[in-house]
């Protein structure tokens, strides 16, 4: 049973696709638009941030590395660049589409986090320096990305800095610290061989939430993007815009900076990706259910992007960073 969990984790964007679907075909049959989905919102909230962060060990950035150049760019990237790629789409593809504008300001405002040491690890870029830079991404979200949203999606909602400040603080920080608290439990009472076992389980326990808040944020919205068919289209064209554009402009700064293919992933990795999991928690707690679906839509188009740089680019990224 327990299986089940590893290939959700390495067939996300199958499943989401497949709650994806039945979730636009739940919300023709029954009507979820009324329904009140900040409890189970709150609960997928858990169920995702919980074991990912149980199996984050933050502890290792003492022994990762310090490439001090490269984890300054990266957040650089992940963070203000995003945003400033994120504020010009916007202003102009998204313009007449407030809600979904507001998905892709939370796309650049907030980076990836774990998932960044999973894809530097496949892509065998630099496991270390990715650490790093997950765990500083992590837990400088609280504090930047509230600002960033404020500037950036100001014009297409009210939006109250402190409040996303103390939900961020919430979100993060609760998990993170009950996460430490249980792994170290477990490796005090059955040994760090026992912990290693079951690691592997927390991400599928996450993607169940993230399926959560997907199912009951599309039935929510079903009639209304079913009338609009438009919308899929703008949502896919947008996100994939974003991606083509953060990778060239990641491409072009490790080539300036003279980084290796290991640390030149790291950073096109940092630039490009966006947590799937905070993002989606934000949305689902304080913004529109049009953006909460566009958000719900990102996995699907990222994991796919993410897996054609890696296999695709990939090769050619070896040659030209060197």
């Amino acid at each position: 049973m327990l299986h089940i969990l590893i290939h959700i984790k390495k067939r996300l964007y199958i499943y989401v696709t497949a709650v994806f679907i039945l979730a636009l075909i739940a919300g023709q049959l029954w009507d979820f638009e009324k329904m009140n989905i900040m409890p189970v919102s709150v609960l997928a909230v858990f169920m995702m941030l919980y074991p990912m962060l149980t199996g984050m060990e933050i502890e290792k950035v003492k022994k990762a590395g310090r490439n001090y150049k490269l984890i300054t760019i990266t957040l650089i990237f992940a963070y203000f660049i995003a945003s400033l790629t994120a504020f010009f789409l916007s202003r102009t593809v998204l313009v007449d589409y407030p809600e979904l504008a507001l998905a892709l300001v939370l796309v650049g405002a907030i980076p990836c986090s774990n998932m960044l040491i999973g894809w530097s690890g496949i892509a065998d870029a630099s496991v270390p320096d990715a650490l790093v830079i997950a765990v500083a991404g992590l837990l400088l979200i609280p504090f930047i990305s509230p600002i960033l949203i404020y500037f950036s999606g100001g014009i297409f909602a009210k939006i109250n800095v402190l409040q996303l400040m103390a939900i961020l603080l919430i979100y993060i920080l609760v998990p993170l610290a009950l996460g430490a608290i249980t792994r170290r439990e477990i490796i005090k009472k059955k040994g760090k061989n026992y912990f290693l076992s079951i690691k592997k389980y927390l991400p599928g326990i996450s993607a169940l939430g993230i399926l959560v808040i997907v199912f009951f944020s599309v039935a929510k919205v079903s009639h209304k993007v079913l009338g609009e068919p438009q919308i899929f289209l703008i949502v896919l064209g947008t996100l994939l815009l974003y991606y083509i554009i953060q990778t060239a402009l990641s491409i072009f700064a490790a080539k300036m900076l003279k980084l290796p293919y290991s640390q030149g992933m790291v950073l096109i990795f940092g630039a490009t990706a966006s947590s799937q999991a905070i993002s989606l928690s934000l949305a689902a707690t304080v913004f529109p259910s049009l953006t909460v679906f566009a958000l719900s839509f990102k996995p699907v188009i990222q994991v796919f992007y993410i897996i054609l740089l890696i296999y695709g680019l990939g090769p050619k990224l070896r040659k030209y960073l060197g």
